[in-house]
């Protein structure tokens, strides 16, 4: 049965094995590329900036409650209420790094990398391939601009951490959709 099934496959063109291409590869490294660069921003942004780099030891963690922060419920009382099965129980957050922001950022920023230098050997260009792996690292350091409390402990302002945050993206996207080589 199975050796049917090769054979009306063979017939409609489709090859048991196909070969790892020069222009497969390029094709590969660009589209894990362009998915990593998007979950990296993504990551980022849940993380509230580039936090695993270390460069800010008491860094923002927006969605990770703490004591001191706004929380969407806040019993009136302490009192404790039972009634038709209800029982206010106090939750402690703990903060995972592998289940975060953080983690998923980095590794995909990883990524992103890895998939830029794949992309620029297999491109065989020189510059375009040196230019292919340091877009995502601008896009990088501007959002280590942005990140709460990298640059002084005040922050920045809304307005400019936006615009950075969008120049790091479109650093990484121009070059990649706009200049970078189409194919090999």
């Amino acid at each position: 049965m199975d050796l049917l099934a090769g054979r009306s496959l063979r017939r409609a063109g489709v090859q048991d094995s196909v070969p790892m291409t020069r222009q497969r590869v390029f094709a590969l490294a660009r589209i894990t590329g362009h998915a990593a660069w998007w979950v990296f921003v993504v990551g980022t942004l849940v993380a509230g900036g580039i936090t695993w780099l270390g460069i800010d030891q008491d860094y923002y963690r927006p969605f990770i409650p703490s004591s001191d922060e706004w929380t969407a419920y806040t019993p009136l009382s302490d009192e404790t209420f039972e009634g038709a099965g209800y029982i206010d129980v106090d939750v402690l957050y703990s903060y995972d790094r592998s289940t975060h922001g953080e983690m998923l950022s980095a590794s995909a920023f990883v990524v992103v990398l890895i998939a830029a230098v794949v992309e620029a050997i297999s491109a065989r260009r020189l510059w375009s391939g040196v230019v292919t792996v340091l877009a995502p690292c601008a896009g990088l350091g501007l959002l280590v601009i942005a990140t709460p409390g990298t640059i002084d402990d005040s922050g920045l302002e809304l307005g400019t951490a936006v615009f950075l945050v969008l120049a790091a993206v479109a650093v990484r996207e121009v070059w990649a959709r706009g200049f970078a080589t189409r194919a090999v």
